[in-house]
Formats: structure tokens, C-alpha cells, sequence
């Protein structure tokens, strides 16, 4: 049985010229694992939306629309935007509630719900005390209680850390096995899924570029940016680590360059410790923190392990109670929500048309930020950080929205602020992206940085928090940490 069925499906945003979708003809058939793909802007998110009438975009329309299932759960980009209750219980119970349920039928289903996800031992814990992890795990879970046919997702991943992704794509995967429920994914990486899913659809322009499964596609050399790293790197195109790694042994690695530069501090911070209020746990803990001019500085670590805390203090937005901190320039800060920095109507408005056009958003500039795709939206936070001269750069998550071809544009920009003299704070949870552009690396863990160095070294010691060059060439390579180390 088909579910879901487009046919020449064309759309346009207010106020722009160009079609987010283009003559689009899809089926997604009852059951089937679909995961959709493309750079940003491309209309995967547009797409999506459209499956399910009350939350389509507005926007002039045509073609056909065929959707024959309900009820279709839906979770966006950021779980925080949905929730509407305090504490998980609440979260649960809403979508029962206004269906009508009695008390007795609304704690059965809540108890039953708990157990397939997990959720028995945070039941009555508030929504703002869970991890990433946790709060994408209660949106999927809310989503599912009203016995869900399809699951419509966009970016489940984006804003977790590894930990939260393997447990967050388990169980999207165990929702598809054990309950028959159809999952239309959304996502820029593919790692997760490329080895499962049974539909692998690209957009392209607002028009499906491909519409096949992995396999049947993973050889077409226009496409490969789409697969993960671990097809990327053998002839052979293993969609998974595991096949990859017993190819791993023909594999050498370049030396390790070593760096003479006289390195300038940009930032220190000397015995920093944090907390939210005065009972509370140190968020940090008499940390010590150092980065450096003409550099890109990572820190990585897990959800709530404090990182966009430390980029908070060093942007000045939060006090530490004790300890120092030392800016040596004038500081730019990205937030994680990029939405916080956009004050006007229009793009144009926000930033000037030359550097709209740097960075690829000049078709944007009538648009209203608020309109723009995830990718776009990066872009333009990237714009206005631009725009006002700083010597430091503080990023918080500026990679979650982008695709691979973005990211390329990103690591450009980041390598040209390097080579003016700038300095790069960026926190980040997409490891393969840092272990690709980073001078240095910390590893931020239980209050403290745990580990310092440079990015080889850093991803070198870690087992399970490193990249998935790491984790596939490790029993062979002393060193290799992106597919720039390789020969």
C-alpha cells in the first residue's frame, strides 16, 4: 500500500522567485525506511512538510498530493520547539489528552510507552534536566503514543553527540522493524542510515535527482558525496565501519607535520568554575582552557557536558564565579540557535548583498530570515559574524544544518578568517568535521578539559569519541584521523 504519493508537485515560497520544489514524483510505500538527502535549499524539508497538511508551509502550489495514512507523527529539527509541558509524564500525556482519553486508557498508554522507549526512570523529570539524547527520545516517543503509521523526521540527529546518534538512529530503526511503522527521514549525513534504509532519495534544485536504493547507486561517482566516509574511501563502497574496517590493512598514512609557528594566545582561561545557581553542580570546574591566534580551536564533548557554557563565558554571556579569563580582540559569537541573531524583515536588511553573495544566499536576500532553509539560515548567522570585524569567532554548532558541499564552504571560510589573523573557537559534535579542519582539539569532560593537542594526537587517543576515519583505520594507522591523512 502506497502512503504517501506526490506527482509534479511544484512549490514556491512567498517573496521568491525560485521553486523549492520542482515537478516532484514520490511513493513511499507502508513500512518502507526512507532517508532523503541533498545540499541546503535543495527542499528536503520543504518535501517533508508537505506530507503533513498541518504544518505545510505556505506558498503558491501545484501538482498532487496523495496521503493515505494517519495519524503522522512528526519531529523537526529542534525538539525544544515542540514541547509544551514541563516534565516527560506531561509531554506524554498531551497528545491523549486531547484526544479524549480517559485517565485509566492515558496511563496505560503512557505506561506502555515508557517501556518500549526507555523512559520509566525519567518519567517525572523536567524537560530542561534531560540530555540531548533524552529530549530527541521524549519528541520521537510523543510522536509515536497515538498508534503512529508514519514517522516524518527532519535532522533527528543534527544537534547530538555520538552517543545520542547511535542510540537515537537504534531506535528509529527499531520503531521501522518491530512496529511496521514507516520512517521518512530527513538528514545531510547518511552514516546512520545509508547501510538500512530502503530508499535513498536526493534533491536537487527542488527536483529528485535519485530515487533508488543505496546499493543500486553507490558506484555512480556523482553521487558518492552523499555516502558516508566508509564508502567513500574503497572501490569496493562498503556502506557500513564494519565492512570497511577488513579493508583498512592496504591503508598508509602521511606524516605528521610539525608545527614551528610562535603561537599567540587568543583566549585563556585559568581555574574558570561555573554553576547556575549556588546549589547547584559545577557546570566547570576549575577549568583550564587555551586558544590560539591564526588557529581553528575544537572542543568537543558530550551533550550537557558544558560545552557552549565555556563559549558563553568566553563571549562574556555568562559570569564565572571564580577563576579568569583573558580575551586578547573583540569576540563574535554564533549561537547554537542561529534564529537568536536575525532582527530584521529581510536578509538584505540583515546583512549587505556582496556578502550574501560570498556565501552563497544572494537568491535570499528578499526573503525573510525566518523563511530560509536550516543550511540557509547558517549562511546568514556566518554573514552578520562576518560583518562586524571581530578578531575571535565563537561557534556553536555552525555545521549542524549543512550537507557535505557545504561544509567544503564552510572549512574555506574557516581556513581564509585563519589565514587574516582570526582566531576559531568552534564547539562542535560533528567529529568528522573537526577532525578535518582543526588545529586543536579539547576534549571536554566531568567539569574539566580532559584531553589538549592537536587534532591527530587528541582523536588519536580516544576510542569511541573520535572520527570514523579513526575508528576504521585504527588497528592498522598510528594516526589517521580524517581522509586527508591518508595516502
Amino acid at each position: 500500500m502506497v502512503y504517501f504519493e506526490t506527482k509534479n508537485l511544484t512549490f514556491t515560497y512567498p517573496q521568491s522567485s525560485k521553486k523549492a520544489l520542482d515537478n516532484v514524483d514520490l511513493n513511499i510505500k507502508q513500512g518502507e525506511f526512507v532517508l532523503i538527502m541533498g545540499k541546503s535549499g535543495s527542499g528536503k524539508s520543504t518535501l517533508l512538510r508537505l506530507l503533513k497538511k498541518e504544518i505545510s508551509p505556505v506558498g503558491d502550489i501545484s501538482g498532487d498530493i496523495d496521503v493515505n495514512c494517519e495519524p503522522i507523527g512528526f519531529v523537526g529539527q529542534n525538539p525544544e520547539t515542540s514541547f509544551v509541558c514541563e516534565n516527560v509524564r506531561g509531554e506524554l500525556a498531551f497528545a491523549l489528552e486531547n484526544q479524549g482519553l480517559s485517565n485509566d486508557e492515558i496511563t496505560v498508554k503512557i505506561g506502555e510507552t515508557a517501556s518500549f522507549f526507555n523512559l520509566n526512570n525519567i518519567l517525572d523529570k523536567k524537560i530542561d534536566e534531560l540530555s540531548g539524547g533524552e529530549k530527541a527520545t521524549v519528541c520521537i516517543a510523543s510522536s509515536m503514543i497515538y498508534d503512529t503509521k508514519a514517522l516524518l523526521l527532519d535532522e533527528p540527529l543534527s544537534q547530538l553527540d555520538p552517543k545520542s546518534v547511535i542510540t537515537v538512529s537504534s531506535l528509529l530503526k527499531r520503531i521501522n522493524e518491530e512496529l511496521g511503522v514507516t520512517i521518512v527521514i530527513v538528514s545531510h549525513s547518511s552514516e546512520d542510515f545509508i547501510d538500512y534504509c530502503d530508499k535513498l532519495i536526493i534533491l536537487e534544485d527542488g527536483k529528485i535527482i535519485c530515487n533508488d536504493k543505496p546499493d543500486n547507486v553507490k558506484f555512480n561517482e556523482e553521487l558518492l558525496f552523499y555516502f558516508p566516509i566508509c564508502t567513500r574511501i574503497f572501490d569496493e563502497r562498503p556502506l557500513n565501519v564494519k565492512t570497511a574496517v577488513n579493508l583498512a590493512g592496504r591503508l598508509k598514512q602521511k606524516d605528521v607535520l610539525a608545527d614551528n609557528e610562535d603561537e599567540k594566545p587568543s583566549v585563556i582561561l585559568k581555574n574558570v568554575s561555573f554553576a547556575y545557581s549556588k546549589n547547584d553542580k559545577d557546570i566547570l570546574s576549575r577549568l583550564n582552557f587555551k586558544a590560539y591566534k591564526s588557529k581553528i580551536n575544537c572542543i568537543i564533548g558530550s551533550n550537557a557536558s558544558g560545552k557552549t557554557t565555556l563559549l558563553k563565558i568566553i563571549a562574556q554571556i555568562k559570569k564565572q564565579y571564580s577563576g579568569k579569563v583573558k580575551l586578547y580582540g573583540k569576540c563574535a559569537y554564533m549561537p547554537q540557535n542561529v534564529k537568536y541573531l536575525f532582527t530584521k524583515d529581510t536578509v538584505k536588511e540583515e546583512i549587505r548583498a556582496d556578502t550574501a553573495a560570498k556565501l552563497g544566499i544572494a537568491e535570499c536576500l528578499n526573503q525573510h530570515p525566518f523563511d530560509l532553509s536550516g543550511g540557509q539560515a547558517q549562511k546568514l548567522a556566518f554573514g552578520i559574524l562576518l560583518e562586524q570585524d571581530a578578531d575571535i569567532f565563537l561557534l556553536d554548532e555552525p555545521t549542524k544544518a549543512f550537507d557535505e558541499f557545504s561544509k567544503l564552504e564552510v572549512k574555506k571560510l574557516l581556513f581564509d578568517l585563519k589565514n587574516q589573523g582570526k582566531s576559531i573557537i568552534m564547539v562542535s559534535h560533528d567529529l568528522d568535521f573537526v577532525g578535518d579542519v582543526a588545529d586543536y582539539v579539547s576534549f571536554l569532560s566531568d567539569a574539566i578539559i580532559s584531553k589538549a593537542g592537536s587534532r591527530r594526537e587528541v582523536f588519536s587517543s580516544l576510542n569511541f569519541y573520535t572520527t570514523q576515519v579513526r575508528r576504521i583505520t585504527k588497528r592498522y594507522l598510528e594516526s589517521a584521523v580524517s581522509m586527508g591523512d591518508i595516502v
